[in-house]
């Protein structure tokens, strides 16, 4: 049994955890005025405790308060449900922790464009997949990649660590001078924000794929790393 404050009118709470009756308040107070958005909030928090909790409300019960209606009831199961589904546990994300892994991932996104698709996926300090983004489009045979925009995304989502990669339209993954320039651009950005490049993948046709930490292009940035990410 939970002790109700009355709700203060403004609708502002001092306390980080307000009432579920101050909550209710403020979401009625959009409809009504405080008074009575007030006396909404009590009768119906004191019914939903009857009933065994808020969950157990019905869109049939709420309407019968006076003034709250089909529309209004179901505006307030709307608004439940959207807490508890902010509450939801969201399902495991796959982690990559190889360049196979890394290739598995990028494939499906980039298989059969005809230009040069740059894109990242950002990790998390688990090796746990936040979100693949893309960061440029190219012509046929080259993307203009700069770092500002390359680790945008990583900045702001808090990434760990990220892995690059890009398609070769010819088919043929072999990376050019270019490809190796701007890793090692990418690799001492990196380096300075405290997001390590884990891997640039670069993709040809079907299962073909060149990886630089497999091939030992980014010993001298991610060494730390190395052995732990692609045994």
């Amino acid at each position: 049994m939970e002790l109700e404050r009355i709700p203060d009118t403004s609708g502002n709470f001092i306390e980080e955890q307000p009432s579920n009756r101050e909550l209710f308040f403020v979401f009625l107070k959009a409809f009504f005025s405080p008074e009575r958005a007030d006396l909404l909030s009590k009768e119906i928090c004191e019914k939903a405790e009857l009933l065994g909790g808020l969950s157990e409300l019905t869109r049939e019960e709420l309407s019968l308060f006076s003034g709250i209606g089909e529309a209004r009831a179901g505006a307030i199961l709307a608004a439940l449900e959207i807490g508890k589904r902010a509450c939801e546990v969201p399902p495991a994300s796959p982690s990559v922790r190889s360049s196979s892994e890394a290739f598995s991932l990028f494939k499906p996104i980039m298989f059969g464009h005809k230009a040069e698709l740059f894109c990242a996926a950002l990790l998390d300090n688990k090796l746990r997949l936040i979100s693949v983004v893309e960061v440029s489009r190219g012509t046929l045979t080259a993307s203009i990649v700069h770092p500002r925009e390359a680790f945008w995304m990583a900045v702001r989502r808090s990434a760990y660590g990220v892995i690059f990669a890009h398609n070769h339209p010819s088919g043929d993954p072999q990376p050019s001078g270019e490809d190796r320039r701007v890793t090692t651009r990418l690799c001492k950005v990196g380096s300075i924000l405290g997001i390590p490049v884990l891997d640039h993948i670069v993709l040809g046709t079907r299962d073909s794929y060149y990886s630089f930490a497999d091939s030992g292009g980014l010993d001298g940035w991610n060494r730390e790393f190395h052995g732990m990410l692609f045994e």
